[in-house]
């Protein structure tokens, strides 16, 4: 006789049967742990510089600006004012008095020769009458035309000195320039020097021979002026020393533009030579790496001339070895 069964009792059938078969069937396997990882050390490797012989300089060195003993700058001092013109420019050779420029004044000029005209008058008035109210005329008249004058002539910028003209400002007839503002700079061509800031390490000496670069051009020059020269006159400036030209004298186009001062403070010719980054110092020893049979050896060295690369070795590394610089 054939059974039924009910659904339920066919699905719990079937969940006691899976539930014989192996555990499994629900579950993954446990993966296998892998094995870590075998990294190649491979060779440490340095960084050298061959350790050569050369010639090492060590320069002291300044900078400052040409300038000219004789320098005047022309400027209008009387009020703000239309610019007319300036009739100079860079490279003029000028004569004490020349005109530089002038306002637009307009009809000043006019109105002062009427002035004149109207003085005159009130003194011919007075000369006839002889009145107290006749010649309080005259002096308003004269007050007058002094303002008149003194317009008119601070009007104009006269060269106060002869020389070359170094410099003139970029405006036009029409703009509007402001009083005390320097119109021009008239320099003597002949008498440029070299003023610079130093320090106690950039020591210069009166007399002592150097050379003056200007751009890629190098002068020869010497020392004329010191701070000890400044203390000893009360100078208030104690950092700047003073070199005039020797032989050829730079143009008066070079006014202004900065100058480089040096001298030789030490040489020394066929010395080992190192870069200066590569010395190192620690406990008061100052020592390198040298790099030898695979291996890296602190030497201790004596230190020979300085500059601001490099250092001489006067003992410690021969030439030829491998100094490790990381």
């Amino acid at each position: 006789m054939r059974r039924k069964y009910s659904v339920p009792a066919l699905i719990l059938a079937c969940v006691i049967s899976a539930g014989s078969l192996s555990g499994c069937y629900f579950f993954p396997e446990e993966e296998k742990l892998l094995e870590p990882p075998v990294l190649k050390v491979e060779d440490v490797t340095y960084s050298t510089y061959k350790a050569v012989k050369k010639t090492i300089v060590d320069k002291a060195a300044s900078s400052g600006y040409c300038m000219s003993s004789v320098q005047e700058n022309c400027m209008f001092t009387g009020k703000d004012g239309i610019l007319k013109k300036i009739y100079v420019q860079a490279g003029d050779v000028v004569k004490q008095g020349d005109l530089i420029a002038e306002y637009d004044t307009g009809d000043l000029y006019y109105a002062m020769r009427e002035q004149e005209l109207k003085l005159q008058q009130a003194k011919n008035t007075y000369a006839a009458t002889g009145s107290e109210n006749d010649r309080l005329q005259v002096e308003i008249e004269q007050n007058k035309l002094d303002r008149y004058q003194n317009e008119y002539d601070n009007s104009k910028i006269y060269a106060p000195v002869d020389g070359t003209v170094s410099f003139t400002e970029r405006i036009n007839p029409g703009d509007e320039v402001k009083a005390y503002e320097v119109i021009a700079t008239i320099i003597d061509p002949t008498k440029i020097f070299v003023k610079a800031s130093v320090n106690e390490e950039r020591k210069f000496t009166k007399g002592q021979d150097v050379t003056i670069t200007i751009g890629e051009t190098d002068y020869e020059g010497v020392i004329t002026y010191t701070p000890l020269d400044a203390k000893a006159e009360g100078n208030e400036d104690t950092t700047s020393v003073f070199a005039e030209f020797k032989g050829d004298v730079p143009s008066y186009a070079e006014v202004g533009k900065v100058a480089d001062l040096t001298y030789i403070r030490d040489k020394a010719d066929d010395a080992i030579v190192i870069p200066k980054y590569i010395v190192n110092t620690l406990d008061g020893k100052t020592f390198v790496q040298i790099y030898h049979d695979g291996e890296k050896i602190d030497v201790e060295v004596e230190i020979g001339i300085t500059n601001a690369t490099e250092v001489q070795i006067l003992s410690g590394v021969n030439e030829g070895d491998e100094v490790v610089v990381k």
